[in-house]
């Protein structure tokens, strides 16, 4: 039930008004999307998409790992657990919704929750009823011995989740374990958990997360498919009007702090046998996605594909390497990163292809890229966006994470018309600000017993 985000939040189009009347507060755009606001603070918004008779309903939480106590880290993913154990109505809602063929799951973030269904048209009202009882009966007199078995389970089942996507996987223990050390702030904590602190969570811990972040006040409710707005609007109200919503508290994580040095980060795994190099830079926090754009840009055309600098320097001309990537995540509450991914060519020593690396960088910001490049990767990104549209599920989750990320309207495009103002001047000056070895970060994934030379 767990998602990482690591890819930059591309544009979407959605429209929103911020009236706290639903009555008064529709607005569509060309784009089709449609939201309101409920009386109890509940942003309602929906995507017309007739092709087929079913709707994807969703709910998301504005809260995700970043949220997760001091010490109490992967609470957030152990409560989207949770709600799926202690309901009200619903005591089943997996068994509940096979009865009807849908199809339902929920995932985590490091800055949302989210829970959806997908159901034919017909099946709508009961995914809300489901959702808005799940949201407004939640059952904490199930938990009310610190021990409880449900508690416990729930805790063993994490645990083993853990076990089976991180700790048997080195490359996933890897990233784990650079973003303990890369972030200083709340995004250097594990969505998953760490054992010891799930095993640590209290029945207080339960219930003071949920008051906190489980309220129309803290959620969205999206849907995409065969749905009118109005009759989505008043289905709304029906279910979820009810609800009473809290004060919404939430604490946003800051600018990442200045990195006063390099880190060299060695894992060794029995279950590796191909060396794996890694640099991460850090990249500003922006105040704008078309800052944003420029680096995905940057990133893409050094190493976004097989055409790029690193693929034809590494991999074709030098042959040290079989694979090369470059991808840029931007995170809007903290600073982004660019993580660089090489696999050397059997044979070849990591510490002479970590060299080999740093240099192409290096000529990649003495160069610069040009405008044939740029014209390049401006179109494969226009091409990418076709894939957010390709089904009910891509699309809600395409708009639900600009959503919760609180992404200003007026930064989403979808005309393209942000990066088509992208210049050889905004992106040749923004590579020499973010290649600086105060912002890099070295990770190293070894087979067992491999000496790690630049370590010795």
């Amino acid at each position: 039930m767990l998602r990482r985000l690591y890819s930059f939040l591309l544009p979407a189009v959605f429209l929103f008004s911020n009236s706290v009347l639903f009555s008064n507060s529709v607005f569509a755009g060309q784009s089709g999307v449609q939201c309101a606001k409920l009386k109890n603070g509940l942003e309602v918004c929906v995507v017309l998409n007739n092709r087929i008779p079913a709707v994807l309903h969703s709910v998301v939480y504005k809260v995700g790992g970043m949220d997760d106590p001091i010490g109490k880290t992967g609470l957030a993913h152990y409560f989207e657990h949770l709600m799926f154990k202690t309901m009200g109505k619903f005591k089943d809602i997996a068994a509940t919704l096979a009865s009807i063929g849908a199809r339902n799951n929920a995932y985590t973030t490091k800055e949302y929750t989210c829970y959806w269904e997908l159901v034919l048209k017909e099946d709508l009202p009961l995914a809300m009823e489901i959702e808005a009882d799940r949201m407004s009966a939640f059952n904490l007199s199930e938990l009310s011995h610190e021990r409880s078995k449900t508690m416990d389970n729930e805790k063993d089942i994490v645990i083993a989740e853990r076990k089976t996507n991180i700790e048997n996987h080195p490359t996933a223990l890897l990233y784990e374990e650079i973003d303990h050390v890369f972030y200083r702030t709340a995004y250097g904590r594990s969505v998953m958990g760490l054992e010891a602190d799930i095993r640590s969570y209290t029945y207080d811990d339960i219930k003071d997360f949920h008051d906190r972040y489980y309220h129309p006040g803290n959620a969205i409710l999206f849907m995409v498919g065969d749905v009118e707005f109005d009759e989505a609007l008043k289905l709304a109200e029906e279910k979820y009007g009810h609800i009473k919503s809290r004060p919404v508290i939430r604490h946003y994580p800051n600018q990442e702090p200045v990195h006063n040095s390099n880190v060299v980060l060695t894992l060794q795994s029995q279950q590796t046998k191909v060396p794996k190099l890694l640099l991460r830079y850090k990249v500003p926090k922006f105040d704008n996605i078309k800052e944003g754009l420029i680096v995905y840009l940057i990133a893409h055309q050094l190493g976004g594909d097989n055409s790029s600098r690193l693929y034809n320097d590494l991999v074709c001309d030098k042959n040290i390497a079989v694979l090369v990537y470059a991808g840029y995540s931007g995170i809007t509450f903290s600073n982004g990163f660019i993580d660089i991914i090489v696999l050397p060519k059997d044979g070849v020593n990591i510490d002479a292809v970590e060299k080999e690396l740093e240099s192409s960088i290096s000529q990649f910001i003495h160069d610069g890229i040009t405008e044939t490049e740029l014209k390049r990767a401006k179109y494969l990104y226009k091409v990418a966006q076709f894939n957010n549209f390709s089904s009910l599920e891509s699309i809600a989750h395409f708009y639900t994470s600009k959503l919760a990320l609180n992404i200003p309207l007026e930064e989403i495009d979808i005309t393209y018309n942000q990066i088509n103002d992208i210049n050889l001047e905004d992106i040749n000056s923004k590579l020499h600000t973010i290649f600086v070895s105060a912002n890099k970060l070295v990770g190293r994934l070894l087979p067992q017993g491999e000496i790690n030379h630049a370590n010795r």
